[in-house]
Parts: C-alpha cells; structure tokens; sequence
C-alpha cells in the first residue's frame, strides 16, 4: 500500500483499536463485569476485529487483505451482537448501547 508502512498506520486499525479499548472500558464496570462469559466473548470479537485488519495487511497481498477486512466485518458484527445482549439485560444504558 502506498504511503503505508505498517498496520498502525491504517486509520481503519486505528478506529477499531479506539472502539476495542471503549469496550473493554465499559465491561469492567458494574454489573457488566459479573457476566464473565459475555466479558469475554465481546472483548475477544473487538479485539479479533482489529486484529484481522494487522494481519491481512501483514499478509503482503491485496487479495489476502481483503479477505481479513470481511472476516473482520464478521468480528464488529459479532461484537454488536454481544453489545445488543449486554444492552438487553441492562449492562447498557441507551448512550453507551449507541
């Protein structure tokens, strides 16, 4: 990629790391935290999520990054889908959820 030396340096890796990191935030706070398993399985999909961008670009090629940017749509829609489950047994407020 041109003008792009390193996966850190992709505003996409960047926003995904922001919003892993507000996540892992929210989780650790009361009664979130309590809900082991939900804690783990969010803050392992928006981790996943960044981390499937570091390692498609690292794979050197247009076609394999590609291939990482879809699984880690899979990794946000994951996420999101576990942020709906906190939000439904309340770990959420309305703001947070949004």
């Amino acid at each position: 990629m041109a003008g792009v030396n390193n996966f850190t340096d992709l505003l996409i890796w960047q926003r995904a790391r922001k919003w892993s990191k507000e996540i892992f935030h929210l989780t650790k706070n009361r009664p979130f935290h309590l809900d082991r398993r939900l804690v783990i399985q969010v803050n392992d999909s928006s981790e996943s999520a960044m981390s499937n961008i570091a390692e498609g670009f690292g794979r050197g090629t247009q076609g394999e990054l590609v291939t990482f940017l879809g699984y880690s749509i899979g990794s946000v829609n994951e996420t999101q889908s576990h942020l709906c489950a906190a939000f439904d047994r309340e770990y959420l407020t309305q703001e947070q959820f949004n």
